[in-house]
Order: structure tokens, then C-alpha cells, then sequence
């Protein structure tokens, strides 16, 4: 029988091992407790809880318009109409993160972050202009890899015997969630370019907007840049000043680089309980890199010749190229398949919420509400603005943007406004929320040496910028 291969990881034991069944043992319990995606999954709130009372609140708002039997019946089928969407977005969360978690792509922010300065400015602004850019690219990119890079330029800081404000850092890392709805890798734009109706459920009814005119229009367009070069400067003129007696610094419990202060070491996760020469045939297919190699060479000429005739790009053909890249990087097959064990934690977001999402969006459009919500929203003169608004209050309840998108895009259609701006001010507006729900939660839990009221202050004054910025480019544009 094929041996099961272990994996270690940052702050775990890197002997750990699983047994040949594939039962976890004591050591991969522990490392699947200080992984980094299950660490930061405890600052996150219960998406499910939030996705209950969005649930009951349909059904009181549908209550005169639809029969009992009527409204549990939609609460509880709605999801069929919607089964590629929930499976695409749990997708896009699992396979970018696979991607990023690999020594080669640690190895790559380890060089990004070698020439990089160590002073707390330097360090607080580099973090963010990467992160910034980094999850324009690929949300996991954006901020897997712009904690990571943050907490490397602390080490190294610290080396140099230079105390660096932490907070600042974290806060410069979370940026990644302002823009990275706004460009390759946003969920809305990239259901809507779908021209097949596999992603974008609203086909029949608006057609559909290619990610070209999404990332080209001039509101995401000059706020992105904006938001790049600037956004920064923000934290590091917030941040306390670097003699003060208010600097937090990276501690042990927090510092998710281990003992060698690598991204690369920290990403190495996966090796074989079997030394290679015992091996059997189970264990060379697995392990075989001329397998992953083929699949790469099958995967881009497919995603070439897709996009060379024309082709969009769209969220399944997203999924698809982050799966070949995710082998690319990840080496043999079943190294790709134990990140995945990691990286399902991602979709806790949206695999079973997204029923509940689901059932509202069927209980709205059978009871004809989103034409409402949508005169509404066209009412208030600014139908692109408001769409902002809605969107970041209902991201509070939502932390999943694609689910976001799938509850509030008919009624953002119905407005019947420009609806490249309003797409682009509700991933805004969805961004913005998740910084805060990233805030709250890393405050109130288990993220020592952090006072809340400094977090509310750094979100504050981001939401603000941000809030001024797109909403005066909207009516501008």
C-alpha cells in the first residue's frame, strides 16, 4: 500500500507524521492548529451564524408576498439554481491558497523581501504597497503572502536592532482586502464576464461585462493606483512614532515564520513518511513530478490557446489556471493534494453559508424584492454610491464577496445605473468590510498585544480615505 506522506509546517513539529491509514496523530493535530490559514480563520466570525439571520430576515420581509409552504420550499431548494456558483467559489478560496502555501512561491517572497527597508516607515509602507499589489493579482497573494512578507521585514528589522510597530504591519498586510476585489481575481467582475451563465447567474437578464472593462474603467482604474501609492503613507502617519513607548512589536505567539524566519521554510509543508528507497509503485506515482509536469504542459497550452482566440477570462477559467499553477509550484501530485487539506478551510466561507445565501436570493426574486431594492437604490440619485453603502453593511454579514455579489447584483441590475461603476463600488464596498471584520475579530480574540481601540482607529481612518476617494470618482465618472 502507497506510504501516506507527512507535512510540516510554520510553528509545527516538522517530524510530524500520519500514520499509513491517514489517521492524524497527535503532531498533525498540532500543526493544523498553528497553520497559518486555521490561525487566522480564528479571527474571522462564524459566517453560518451570520448566514441564519440573513436567512430569517427573508423570510419576515417575504412573509406578504409569498405562502409559507412557498418560502420553505425556496429557503430550502434555492442552492440548485445556484450549484456551479457555490462550487466556483469554493474553488477560487481553496486553489489560491494551494498556490501561495508552496516553498517556491515562499522563496519568491523571500527574495522580493530581501532588498526591502528595515526602518518602521520603510517597513510599514513596503508591506502595504505589496500587499496592495500582490492581491490586485490573487487575493491569496495579496494577503497570505502580505503577512508573511510583513512579519519577515519585522525579523529582519529586528536583527538590525529596529523596533517596528506590529499593528502597523498587520494593518498594512490587511490591505490586500481593499483592492483585491478590484482587479484579476475580484469575484463579482469575474462572475459577470461570464458569457456560458455557469458563474454568472444573471446572464439572461444583463448580459454579461468583460474583466477588461471592469479593471479598465476609470473609477477602479485611478483608485487602484491611488489607493497603492497612498494607502500606505496612511498607516505609516498613523503608526506611533518609532522612539515611542506605544510600539508593539512582533511576539513569539504571533510570529507565524518559525524558528528560521523563512516564508519559504514556513510554506515547506510536505514530506513522505516513506524514505524513497522503499518506495513502491503507489509511492512513485504520487511523488512523480513527470506526472505534475505533463499536467502543467496540458493545462497551458489550454489556458494559452483559450485566452490567444479571444478568449475571457472568468472565474472557471480562473479555478482552472490556478489549479495548473497550484501543480506548477507544489511539485509532486500529492504534495498538491495535502496543501489542499489546509486550504479547504477557506471555503468555510461560503460551503455551507452559501445555502443559506442561496435560499435568500430565491426568496427575493420569487417575491419580485430586488425590483423594489433596486428602485430604491436608483431612488437616491447616486445609484453607483449607494451600491457602496449597501454593500459594506451587508458585508458584515457576508464575508464571502461572491456571495456578497450573488445577494445584492440583481438589485445593483434593477437600478438600472451604469453597471460597471456600481460592480466596481460594490466590491468596495464588500473589501472595506472584510478589513473591519478582520479588525474586530483579530482585537477581540486571540491576537495578543493588540488594544481594539487602535485597530478601530487604523480601519476608521482607511474607510474614510477610501469612502472619499471612490465615492468622489463615482460622480465624477
Amino acid at each position: 500500500m502507497a506510504g501516506e506522506p507527512a507535512s510540516s509546517s510554520s510553528g509545527s513539529n516538522p517530524n510530524s507524521s500520519t500514520t499509513a491509514d491517514g489517521t492524524p496523530g497527535d503532531a498533525r493535530s498540532a500543526r493544523y492548529r498553528d497553520a497559518f490559514v486555521p490561525a487566522l480563520g480564528r479571527y474571522f466570525p462564524e459566517a453560518l451564524t451570520n448566514a441564519v439571520v440573513l436567512a430569517g430576515l427573508a423570510l419576515l420581509v417575504t412573509v406578504p408576498f409569498l405562502e409559507p409552504m412557498t418560502q420553505l420550499e425556496l429557503l430550502g431548494t434555492g442552492f440548485f439554481d445556484l450549484f456551479s456558483v457555490q462550487m466556483l467559489l469554493i474553488l477560487y478560496w481553496v486553489l489560491g491558497a494551494t498556490l501561495v502555501e508552496s516553498p517556491r512561491v515562499g522563496a519568491a517572497l523571500d527574495r522580493l523581501a530581501a532588498p526591502l527597508p528595515t526602518s518602521q516607515a520603510g517597513v510599514v509602507y513596503a508591506t502595504g504597497v505589496l500587499s496592495l499589489l500582490l492581491g490586485w493579482l490573487n487575493w491569496a497573494l495579496g494577503l497570505i503572502g502580505g503577512v508573511y512578507l510583513g512579519q519577515r521585514l519585522c525579523r529582519r528589522a529586528r536583527e538590525n536592532g529596529t523596533a517596528v510597530h506590529y499593528p502597523a504591519v498587520l494593518t498594512a498586510s490587511l490591505l490586500a482586502l481593499v483592492l483585491t476585489n478590484q482587479g484579476l481575481s475580484s469575484p463579482g467582475g469575474l462572475m459577470l464576464a461570464d458569457e456560458s451563465g455557469l458563474a454568472n447567474f444573471m446572464v439572461d437578464d444583463v448580459g454579461s461585462i468583460a474583466m477588461s472593462e471592469f479593471l479598465l474603467h476609470p473609477v477602479n482604474l485611478l483608485s487602484s493606483v491611488l489607493f497603492v501609492l497612498t494607502l500606505p503613507a496612511l498607516l505609516v502617519v498613523l503608526a506611533p512614532s518609532a522612539d515611542a513607548d506605544a510600539i508593539t512589536t512582533l511576539s513569539e505567539r504571533n510570529d507565524r515564520l518559525g524558528a528560521s524566519g523563512s516564508i519559504a521554510a514556513a510554506f515547506d509543508h510536505y514530506s513522505t513518511a516513506v524514505p524513497p528507497e522503499d518506495w513502491e509503485v503507489g509511492d512513485r506515482l504520487e511523488n512523480s513530478t513527470l506526472i505534475t509536469a505533463l499536467a502543467v504542459v496540458v493545462g497551458v497550452v489550454s489556458f494559452g490557446w483559450h485566452f490567444a482566440t479571444g478568449g475571457r477570462l472568468t472565474l472557471p477559467w480562473l479555478a482552472f489556471t490556478l489549479l495548473i499553477l497550484g501543480l506548477a509550484v507544489q511539485g509532486p501530485p500529492m504534495a498538491f493534494r495535502r496543501k489542499t487539506e489546509d486550504a479547504t478551510r477557506w471555503a468555510l466561507l461560503v460551503a455551507v453559508p452559501f445555502l443559506l445565501y442561496a435560499g435568500v436570493w430565491a426568496l427575493l426574486d420569487e417575491a419580485g424584492l430586488y425590483g423594489t431594492i433596486g428602485d430604491a437604490i436608483a431612488g437616491t440619485g447616486f445609484p453607483a454610491a449607494a451600491s457602496y453603502v449597501v454593500a459594506f453593511a451587508l458585508g458584515l454579514l457576508v464575508p464571502d464577496p461572491g456571495s456578497l455579489w450573488v445577494l445584492q447584483g440583481p438589485a445593483v441590475a434593477a437600478a438600472d445605473a451604469d453597471l460597471v461603476a456600481s460592480l466596481v463600488a460594490t466590491m468596495y464596498g464588500a473589501g472595506l468590510s472584510n478589513l473591519w471584520l478582520g479588525f474586530l475579530f483579530a482585537s477581540l480574540l486571540s491576537l495578543y498585544g493588540f488594544d481594539w481601540r487602535e485597530f478601530v482607529r487604523y480601519a476608521g481612518a482607511v474607510t474614510v480615505y477610501v469612502t472619499v476617494v471612490v465615492v468622489g470618482l463615482l460622480l465624477v465618472f
